[in-house]
């Protein structure tokens, strides 16, 4: 049986296969967009499948750059930067008619859109990354928020919000998080979703709500800090 899973390694995503009758471990950049594809045996252990990655990482990185520059057409030299998990990225822009995507890779946030696509489309694949990093982070982070708290939501879901980081459905138990929370460093999720939780104990934004949240979240006002400042640490 073929096994997938996606690793990243050097900041790169990495699909390493499985596969029962391998006898080698192979690497090949995927065109047409420059995708790094491992195949190994099943009995074949991490740092084996790292360490012949690593010795051919720089002809890895130079077809993929290779790649993005072909399928893209051109890739915009100043795509300006933006944020993710606390960290500031170089943003370049691919013009492509093949494919939609964005992606974290060496050092910085690609981004595939088609030619003629303004600030507003670009925008919206960005946010595509955003959503993903937040569905990775948040089956992780909110289980622990509530142990912490001992409080329950029946659900959470993450939409854009312009003015807010997150919300609280107090009858649906449904707790909103905004899409920008990938911007900023991963505590800031936590307290988020902590201050979310509390407010089925405490509705409004009251001395006690705060003394709660304060209690669950020490770290409470490093976090408020992020939000209302840079993204970056």
């Amino acid at each position: 049986m073929i096994a997938k899973k996606e690793y990243i390694f050097e900041g790169v995503p990495v699909q390493v296969v499985r596969r029962p009758r391998m006898k080698n471990i192979r690497v090949k950049v995927v065109p047409p967009y420059g995708d790094v594809e491992l195949s190994c045996a099943p009995g074949v252990r991490n740092y084996e499948w790292e360490a012949v990655l690593r010795e051919a990482w720089q002809g890895i990185m130079a077809a993929r750059e290779r790649f993005l520059q072909g399928c893209g057409e051109r890739i915009a030299a100043d795509g300006g930067r933006c944020f993710l998990w606390g960290k500031a990225y170089e943003l370049k822009v691919v013009f492509t008619e093949h494919a939609r995507f964005a992606r974290l890779a060496d050092g910085h946030v690609v981004l595939a859109v088609p030619p003629g696509s303004g600030r507003e489309q670009m925008e919206d694949c960005l946010y595509e990354l955003y959503r993903r990093e937040l569905e990775r982070a948040v089956p992780e982070v909110f289980p622990r928020c509530q142990q912490i708290t001992g409080l329950s939501a029946k659900e959470v879901r993450l939409k854009r919000m312009k003015t807010r980081w997150g919300s609280c459905n107090i009858k649906e138990k449904r707790v909103w998080l905004s899409l920008n929370l990938a911007k900023k460093p991963p505590e800031c999720l936590a307290y988020v979703i902590i201050h979310e939780l509390v407010h089925l104990l405490e509705k409004n934004h009251t001395p006690k709500f705060h003394a709660l949240v304060a209690g669950f979240y020490p770290e409470w006002q490093q976090a408020e800090a992020w939000l209302r400042g840079d993204e970056c640490r």
